[in-house]
């Protein structure tokens, strides 16, 4: 027998912002689509792009007869085939809370009363009827996903402002730690480094976490390798992390916004806000930048390139390739907005505020900050959930190594 591997989402339905009853249902809008329950609690099916919204995020919600659900730039209805018809509409914001109230832990955004129970919905805790959750359990902690690794056999997710989770069995379980805005992770030999707004963190098991207390800043935010060396980021100052000792440069090449570091032969390389491209080698730093050739100072992200060269991610001149020397040798997609390089397997994926370039994949959201490739597939972490795509080579890549 032949498995047949399908694309999968994992996005979490626990942000709802409004629920609406009708046509003997419970409606909920949510983060992540318009959900569908019966009056028992009992969840029917998920709406999503896939049938007919112009968007995952639904922001407000009513049944006057049919459902219709607003998003940032539509007005959708529910169609007897079952699909929503969208049609522009004047930007939406969010409707102000009609409850000041919290429960179960978070905000209320709603209160109805169906079929003799109450139902009561939250912005981050799901929806709840009669006192008890019936927002499926087992979903990734937060649709923002910033950063993925493999540790322990297991995929973890780092997200914006809900932790990290850890896909177990084809559900995700909450991590207790003591961070919440992860920007990136890497898996070692010895354990899973996290950098997070909080700071700098380390787990041998999983459990426990411990902050890298000579990382003298909190707001670490990009990491890369380089053999038994741990290069760690934050925005005035890199840091090499191994054999039991801790360096630290501040202000590299003059730069204030540092943003990402990544290893290419004997080269380190820098992505700056204000400085462009920065180069270690030999214990200096040089910078090339928009004298230096580049379309923009302003960079993003890097990944190794060729003969100890960089690709470059800029905010939204696309992607350069330099040399070892800093030359300018190739530029890619100019207009695009930059968010992450991949080096996936020897070809690198750039993922950007308009989706992973070169790629026809429908993502639950344009604006992808991770990528992970594994056995079974890309994962493609993006700010409306994680992407799990298995076919081999579905995109263009930037370059062959």
């Amino acid at each position: 027998m032949i498995a047949l591997l399908l694309a999968a989402l994992y996005a979490s339905t626990a942000r709802v912002s409004g629920v609406a009853m009708g046509d003997g249902k419970l409606w909920a809008a949510t983060a992540s689509g318009v959900e569908e329950y019966d009056l028992d609690g009992a969840r029917l099916r998920v709406f999503t792009r896939e049938d007919g919204l112009d968007e995952n995020q639904v922001l407000r919600i009513r049944h006057d007869g049919v459902l219709r659900v607003w998003t940032e730039r539509s007005e959708c209805a529910l169609a007897a085939g079952g699909r929503f018809v969208c049609l522009p509409a004047p930007l939406v914001a969010p409707e102000p809370p009609s409850f000041a109230r919290r429960s179960h832990g978070a905000r209320e955004t709603g209160r109805l009363l169906a079929n003799g129970k109450e139902l009561v919905a939250t912005d981050g805790a799901g929806l709840w009827l009669d006192g008890r959750p019936i927002t499926p359990r087992g979903q990734i902690c937060g649709n923002h996903v910033e950063a993925l690794a493999v540790f322990r056999g297991s995929l973890w997710a780092g997200t914006f402002d809900s932790g990290v989770c850890v896909l177990e069995g084809g559900s995700f379980r909450s991590v207790a730690a003591p961070f919440r805005m992860v920007n990136d992770l890497r898996a070692t030999a010895d354990g899973l480094w996290v950098a997070a707004g909080e700071g700098l963190f380390f787990t041998r098991d999983g459990r426990r976490f411990r902050r890298e207390a000579r990382v003298l800043e909190r707001g670490v935010n990009r990491l890369a390798g380089a053999g038994p060396r741990l290069f760690a980021t934050t925005p005035v100052a890199l840091y090499a992390i191994g054999g039991g000792r801790v360096r630290r440069w501040a202000h590299p090449a003059g730069s204030t916004a540092l943003q990402a570091v990544t290893v290419s032969g004997a080269n380190v390389w820098l992505a700056s806000e204000d400085a462009g491209v920065i180069r270690l080698r030999g214990g200096r730093f040089d910078a090339f930048d928009r004298a230096s050739g580049l379309p923009s100072s302003w960079a993003v992200d890097v990944a190794p390139a060729p003969d100890g060269g960089v690709w470059a991610a800029t905010l939204r001149d696309g992607a350069v390739r330099l040399d070892g020397n800093g030359t300018l040798r190739e530029r890619r997609y100019p207009g695009f907005w930059g968010l992450r390089l991949y080096d996936d397997e020897g070809r690198i994926l750039f993922g950007t505020q308009q989706g992973l370039a070169g790629c026809a994949l429908k993502l639950p959201d344009a604006r992808v900050h991770a990528l992970l490739r594994t056995r079974s597939g890309l994962y493609i972490g993006t700010e409306g959930g994680l992407w799990h795509e298995p076919a081999e080579d579905p995109c263009i890549s930037l370059t062959s190594r």
